[in-house]
């Protein structure tokens, strides 16, 4: 009698489909707990046969597919430790709302460095911030989290010191540190800080982060003067027309201000290697103004407008001609500048008092930020009479 019992338990199969599916239609803590135990356990147990495994992979992802979050997230929870899980699974789960990929996403072992990059590229600022915790990131999963630009999984990521960056992640990192000072100090304590992220982090810092990079590491002037050069062109990956500026050199060009470091030279070198959009930056930011308000300035008189700017920075004359001569493309509507076009503006810029260009460019900088409150409220009209 037990020989033929054992044989009749041996055949009854381990995964019970009906009986899973049966827990989750009663929707309680005890049928969910009983549920969540019992694939637990079916997954726990090595001894399953190819069927029976695909068995249970079926009904689970049936479950995902179907059951509550609730549910779900018990599921993730529990299954987020286990080894036999499949990766579909596993990736299906990593893909759901973050309160049921969070548990996958920080506790799985068996997700690769690819497609954990893969879930930061379906996905949203939720997901990145919980990989960014993740133990024992790697460099592919940090390079997609940096690519994102978002500011607080730089952060995440970055106070992971658990996380291993490659000197590529910590360049990309110095010049997303640009956008936001939060980054900064996080940034000079990792590890990895080399001499080259540590001199581009100089460029920008506040003065008592400027004492500690200089007293930790290799600076000189030949050193700075090639790393910004550096810096800049990547800023101007993006296009050299005039006003393609970006929120990282505005903050450079702050930079700049703050430490009282904006002069005629730095606009000269900048227009020299050819950076006009960082000369733009530099230009509004010295005149304390949005670039799109000096750009419409610039616009109104092209070369008038801007000996006007010019001569409101006490910028003189001779400084102001080479300017003009290297800034053409800002407003001329050809490249090079025409000599007699040249004369003709540089008679006009030293009949125009400091004072003058002054109370010109405040005027114009008023009527200019009306006629663009006046745009934005137009809009935000038309949106909501659209809306209706």
């Amino acid at each position: 009698m037990d020989i033929v019992f054992e044989e009749v338990k041996q055949r009854m199969p381990k995964v019970d489909a009906r009986r899973l599916l049966d827990y989750a239609k009663e929707k309680s803590d005890e049928s969910y707990t009983k549920l969540t135990q019992e694939i637990t356990d079916i997954y726990a147990d090595g001894d399953l046969s190819e069927i029976e495994k695909q068995i249970a992979n079926d009904v689970l992802m049936l479950l995902l597919q179907q059951a509550e979050i609730d549910l779900r997230v018990a599921l993730s929870e529990r299954l987020s430790l286990q080894e036999n899980v499949p990766l579909d699974l596993v990736l299906r789960l990593a893909h759901d709302d973050i309160a049921v990929a969070s548990h996958v996403l920080l506790k799985n072992k068996y997700i690769s460095e690819l497609e954990l990059a893969a879930v930061v590229k379906s996905k949203g600022r939720q997901h990145w911030r919980t990989i960014a915790k993740r133990d024992n990131l790697g460099p592919t999963v940090a390079e997609s989290l940096i690519g994102t630009g978002d500011i607080e999984t730089a952060i995440t990521l970055v106070g992971n010191l658990t996380a291993s960056l490659s000197q590529d992640n910590m360049h990309d990192l110095s010049v997303l540190a640009l956008r936001s000072d939060r980054l900064h100090m996080p940034l000079l304590n990792r590890p990895e800080v080399s001499n080259d992220v540590a001199l581009t982090l100089y460029m920008f810092v506040s003065q008592e982060l400027r004492k500690k990079i200089l007293n930790d590491y290799n600076i000189n002037q030949q050193l700075l003067d090639k790393t910004i050069e550096g810096l800049l062109d990547e800023l101007h990956k993006g296009g050299h027309r005039p006003w393609d500026v970006t929120e990282e050199m505005l903050n450079l060009a702050r930079a700049f201000r703050e430490r009282e470091e904006m002069s005629t030279g730095l606009l000269t070198r900048t227009l020299r290697r050819g950076q006009l959009p960082f000369f733009a930056a530099l230009l509004a930011v010295w005149m304390d103004m949005d670039v799109d308000v000096f750009k419409r300035i610039i616009e109104r008189d092209a070369g008038k407008a801007f000996a006007l700017v010019c001569r409101s920075l006490g910028i003189v004359k001779t400084e102001f001609a080479t300017l003009y001569l290297l800034s053409g493309a800002m407003h001329s509507k050809e490249r090079n500048v025409d000599q007699s076009n040249l004369l003709k503006i540089i008679h006009f810029f030293d009949n125009v008092s400091v004072e003058d260009s002054k109370r010109v460019i405040k005027s114009w900088k008023k009527t200019i930020e009306d006629e663009m409150a006046a745009e934005n409220a137009d809009e935000d009209n038309e949106d909501r009479g659209e809306s209706f």
